[in-house]
């Protein structure tokens, strides 16, 4: 066997255990954390449900975001779109709300969209879009209620 076969079929062991290694790692930390995030999760939408019962869409939203600039990043974003979402499902209606929020399905017109409603909160980072994501869910399912 050459050298160069023995080099070869020893660094794909190696990248095979890495990978076992990696797989092993997840399994353990879901194990011992997932029920935290679950709560975490749970607690993010009834903390916005109850925030939502005493304000509107708008007043949501504000909320999001002022709490999304206190924790950003990829889990703020989470937890402030659930908190998000929690709300918006308990508010009262703002008018013209969602009157040009665009479809999820409109690709590029949606993330034209998500970018500078970001801007326009100075808020210009990749996870704040998931926020107005969560208000275009929001919209699309007021539209199928009043169809």
């Amino acid at each position: 066997m050459t050298t160069t076969a023995k080099v070869l079929i020893v660094s794909g062991m190696c990248v095979l255990l890495g990978a076992f290694a990696l797989v092993a790692a997840g399994v353990y930390w879901w194990t011992h954390h997932s029920r935290d995030l679950i709560d975490a999760g749970k607690n993010a939408i009834r903390q916005g449900s109850e925030t939502g019962r005493g304000t509107d869409n708008q007043g949501c939203l504000d909320e999001a975001l002022s709490r999304y600039r206190q924790n950003k990043g990829f889990g703020g974003g989470i937890s402030t779109g659930l908190f998000l979402t929690g709300c918006l499902d308990a508010s009262r209606p703002t008018p013209g709300f969602c009157d040009d929020v665009p479809g999820r399905r409109e690709l590029i017109k949606s993330a034209q969209w998500q970018i500078r409603k970001c801007e326009e909160a100075g808020l210009p980072d990749q996870y704040c879009r998931q926020l107005y994501s969560q208000v275009q869910q929001y919209c699309e399912r007021a539209r199928l209620k009043v169809n």
